[in-house]
């Protein structure tokens, strides 16, 4: 039996966490009493603003445009967290897989996919509930890319239906790369570590002239594998990956510009999707759904049980005799190594125009992602031998003559995305303004998944079958089209009261063709088409008690389209995913910017969520109803000038509604019996990756090295977050013990911060945390996969900036 994950007990602090939010709002209510300003005391004037800003302010100021127009983060009315290039630097993060750890009811699926206040990619097949975007064009970096040369992050929290548009149901999340200077100068630097980690990174500025700068950067990573496969003694889940970025600036006269970036990411590595299976084995369900060890399925409870004595294997064979799984959750006996390939390559472009009331906003995109991932279908090395060599296909680009039993799966894909966006953005004085946009985006994209088995081949073949029919062959091929027309008006009564009412009118059209071929000798092809038109809102208020504190609330909707279930044949769409968002916060700085405190609780309702499961060799994303409320806070405070802290915390709440749909672990809700399935209403079940309880604190401390003028700065944080589940289904097996990690990082910087010194650790606990479990198909008897959190990760690195 898999040994259970002690839950780490979170502060004392965080179990009256509610209430100290509660009170924290009530702050500026408070202060209002106390002072009650008249407009006249609380407006700053025109030299007063710029003085602050020419002030060196204890904590940093960070200009966003979450709402597609340049604001201070303390003055927009919208649950945002952002990271400028320091805060990434000072806190060493990396990728995605760090960033989650700095934002409030956040969690990263897979290595790639956002999960934010329980929304994520609920659907296969469908639309992520997260939107990613890339100097806002609509698609972003792959999540396996690393940031460098980026200039900030935006995460905005909850549905993003009127400015951002589809697919962000759950929220949006904004890489904003860095833009060439006129002033000449780079930077280099050189990272090793422990797993013979290995990191060069580069970046040139150069100006070109008066009215042109360019500017290159880019890296190149290796280490080893985490993993040791101990049947043939590699080392998996390395990497070997790099990217490259151009961006051009160009300045048009006084009032125009235009931003050209283009880039690639390539990497060819031993990355696993999931890291380690884990199976009770039980004698009908191949494996019990309500406890996990180190078993392999019941070898009678897979396909290949059915099909041997006509696969030239003797009945009775249990192929999975003697098979080996290490308990150590970094080893694996496999005996075939992952390969995973993945490319990008992409280009943004954005052109403004400002005039003497408006600014003018082109925002255009490209991008092609491919990928082709290869690993052990049924993660185990089979000590069972052929009695005489065979031929045949091992994965969908080798055929192999060999005694041995080497089943594999093939996932790929290929997508192009274009999109256009073109907004005018008022700048009046006055009491009013407004933006008004229109947007195009158009997807293809096509893949499949393949998995092969010689016992599969070998009946097929038999039979005088098709040779597309030697191994599950589910294949799939779609086109998106989508147009909206937005805007957003903003009201400011008074100078402290403010209103904003945005509409988007979204149409798509959707098609799709599928098949699925699963021990037979066809299948039919499935195809799709459908429209759909869909208007959004939102209507926001905020009211400032004073110059550096306020309230906001808003009401908003938000749509995600449906889909097509590739190659089901009894449920061939799932329907779109609506959700009424509430949201009630509070900006506040105090001590002179020595300290900030964001608070915000909110409320979701969504209709037809949509939820996905793989199911014998195809997919079902079903629909059903749920709500997602809770409260968050985020926390700077600069004490003294040597020492920073910062921490955030959220408490979640997630409950279905009414949800029938079928458990592929447990299909006929029964230990005696797998048919007929049983539809189960999860009415009351938690959504997927959406722990109750999360915190992140931070600490940071500068102190002067003796009398050199150089700096050393060291920083401590440390992230806990609570029990979740990751199927929507709540099972003892879904259940992710709560886990925490500590990270550490030391820098030392010369007086003229030209040279940078780090060294940090990842990990410290070296913790097998368990981050995702997936269920794997019945036909290999329904194991899971788990995937585990890094382990304890020490490195160097050297940056000289010229």
């Amino acid at each position: 039996m898999a040994k259970k994950q002690k839950p780490v007990p979170p502060p004392q602090a965080l179990s009256i966490l509610s209430r100290a939010l509660l009170a924290a709002l009530l702050i500026p209510i408070a202060a209002l009493a106390q002072t009650a300003p008249d407009a006249a005391k609380t407006a700053a004037s025109d030299a007063e603003k710029a003085a602050a800003k020419a002030a060196d302010q204890p904590i940093e100021a960070i200009v966003v445009t979450a709402r597609k127009r340049s604001e201070e983060l303390q003055t927009v009315p919208v649950a945002v967290s952002a990271f400028t290039a320091d805060y990434l630097k000072r806190a060493n993060i990396e990728g995605a897989a760090d960033l989650q750890f700095s934002i409030p009811s956040t969690i990263l699926v897979g290595g790639d996919t956002f999960t934010i206040r329980g929304i994520g990619n609920g659907s296969l097949g469908g639309d992520a509930g997260v939107g990613v975007f890339l100097n806002g064009a609509s698609f972003g970096p792959v999540g396996q890319d690393q940031f460098y040369d980026i200039e900030r992050v935006e995460v905005l929290r909850g549905p993003q239906g009127t400015l951002f548009g589809r697919n962000t149901t759950g929220g949006a999340v904004t890489v904003f790369t860095k833009r060439p200077n006129a002033k000449m100068g780079g930077e280099l630097s050189l990272e090793v570590g422990n797993f013979d980690e290995r990191r060069i990174g580069g970046v040139i500025n150069l100006p070109l002239g008066a009215s042109v700068q360019q500017r290159f950067a880019g890296y190149k990573y290796d280490r080893s594998g985490f993993t040791k496969n101990i049947y043939n003694g590699n080392r998996i889940d390395g990497r070997d990956q790099g990217s490259f970025r151009s961006s051009t600036r160009i300045l048009i006269g006084d009032n125009s510009e235009l931003n050209i970036v283009g880039g690639v990411y390539n990497e060819n590595s031993s990355r696993t999707r999931e890291t380690k299976r884990l199976c009770k084995a039980h004698p009908v369900l191949g494996c019990d759904p309500n406890e996990l060890a180190f078993d392999s399925p019941t070898y009678a409870r897979t396909v290949f049980n059915s099909i041997q004595g006509f696969s030239g294997v003797p009945g009775g064979t249990n192929l999975y005799a003697g098979v080996v799984n290490p308990t150590n959750p970094r080893e694996v006996s496999a005996d075939t190594d992952p390969q995973f390939k993945l490319d990008q390559r992409y280009a943004t472009v954005d052109f403004t125009h400002d005039a003497d009331n408006h600014s003018f906003t082109y925002v255009g995109g490209y991008s092609w992602t491919g990928t082709e991932q290869t690993t052990d279908w049924d993660n185990a090395a089979l000590p069972y031998r052929f009695s005489a060599p065979r031929t045949y296909s091992r994965d969908l680009n080798t055929v192999v003559t060999t005694t041995e039993v080497l089943p594999s799966d093939n996932f790929f894909s290929a997508g192009r995305t274009t999109s256009h966006e073109l907004r005018v953005t008022s700048r009046y004085t006055g009491v009013f303004n407004y933006t008004l946009g229109a947007f195009k985006l158009e997807t293809a994209s096509n893949g499949g998944f393949l998995a092969f088995h010689p016992l599969i081949e070998g009946l097929q073949r038999a039979l005088g079958r098709a040779p597309e029919t030697y191994y599950v062959n589910t294949r799939f091929r779609g086109n998106l089209e989508t147009t909206a027309f937005f805007g957003e008006a903003n009201f400011k009564p008074s100078n402290q009261l403010r209103i904003a009412v945005g509409l988007r009118q979204t149409r798509e059209e959707r098609t799709s063709l599928s098949r699925s071929i699963v021990l037979a000798a066809t299948a039919p092809e499935l195809t799709g088409a459908s429209s759909a038109s869909k208007g959004t809102w939102r209507v926001a208020v905020d009211y400032a008690m004073s110059p550096s504190n306020f309230l906001y609330g808003s009401v908003a909707t938000g749509y995600k389209g449906g889909g097509f279930n590739s190659g089901n044949v009894l449920n061939p769409t799932f329907k779109p995913e609506e959700v009424t968002a509430y949201e009630f916060g509070s900006k506040n700085t105090f001590d002179q910017g020595r300290f900030q405190a964001n608070f915000t609780i909110f409320y979701n309702a969504y209709k037809d969520i949509q939820l996905g499961q793989r199911i014998n060799g195809s997919v079902l994303t079903s629909n059903g109803d749920a709500k997602t409320k809770g409260a968050e806070a985020e926390f700077v405070w600069a004490p003294s000038k040597p020492l920073l802290l910062d921490a955030n915390l959220s408490i979640l709440n997630t409950r279905l509604g009414d949800f029938l749909t079928v458990d592929a672990a447990n299909p006929a809700q029964s230990l005696t019996a797998t048919t007929p399935a049983v539809p189960v209403n999860l009415n009351g079940k938690e959504l997927p990756y959406s722990p109750t309880k999360k915190y992140k604190l931070g600490a940071q401390w500068t102190t002067p090295l003796m009398n050199t003028g150089w700096q050393l700065i060291s920083r401590i944080d440390h992230l806990w977050q609570d029990t979740y589940f990751a199927r929507e289904f709540n099972t003892p097996t879904d259940r992710i013990a709560a886990w925490g990690v500590t990270n550490l990082q030391f820098r030392m910087i010369n007086p003229g911060k030209t040279i940078q010194v780090k060294a940090y650790v990842k990990n410290l606990a070296d913790k097998n945390n368990i981050t995702r479990i997936v269920i794997e198909d019945a036909l290999l008897g329904s194991y899971r996969n788990a995937r585990y959190l890094d382990p304890r990760t020490i490195g160097v690195s050297v940056e000289y900036k010229f």
